[in-house]
């Protein structure tokens, strides 16, 4: 029992409205919300804007000396859509792919797509047959591959590995130069 001379709490629930209160509560609804705001934009914008940038890279690379240019530009373009963050639960798909063994798609399609051929071949193209082949294949194939790239995309879960490699081919695809070395996936 409380004597006149002690104080007695009351609760009026003045604490909860203080200003820092509030603030704590907004940045833990935003936190919570981080991730739905993040699929919502991949869902939206950023599966469709890369689509235009990647294809003004591809401009970039068709002018063959903007090679360095459009590598840039591909990756602006990745960045669009997570905007730089990592995907959520990009760490189990990795663990479970790994535990599958199964090679990544641009793994599995690279021996079949010319930078494979060009590695079985074991030497350069000749520089007549690789004007002969962008003028007449190269660069119609080039923005084919670009848009299948970008197609990866479509899929519900952002595979920007895949992505990254199809893009690093592109200029083999097109001009059968010598391929750069695979890079592991993950990388």
């Amino acid at each position: 029992m409380a004597t006149e001379s002690e104080p007695v709490a009351v609760d009026d629930g003045s604490h909860e409205k203080s200003p820092s209160h509030l603030r704590q509560k907004a940045r833990g609804a935003a936190r919570s919300s981080k991730p739905w705001l993040g699929y919502g934009w991949f869902m939206t914008f950023g599966t469709l804007l890369p689509l235009p940038i990647f294809l003004v890279g591809y401009i970039a690379n068709v002018t063959l000396v903007g090679a360095p240019l459009a590598r840039r530009i591909y990756a602006f373009a990745l960045l669009l859509p997570t905007l730089g963050q990592e995907p959520p639960g990009e760490d189990k798909l990795k663990a479970r792919s790994e535990r599958s063994g199964k090679k990544p798609f641009a793994e599995r399609i690279r021996p079949y797509s010319p930078p494979g051929f060009i590695e079985r071949r074991g030497k350069p193209m000749a520089m007549p047959l690789r004007v002969a082949w962008f003028v007449f294949v190269g660069w119609w194939l080039g923005a084919i591959w670009v848009i299948l790239a970008w197609s990866v995309l479509l899929f519900i879960y952002p595979l920007l590995d895949v992505i990254r490699s199809l893009l690093d081919d592109l200029p083999s695809v097109m001009t059968l130069a010598w391929p750069e070395p695979a890079r592991p996936s993950g990388k």
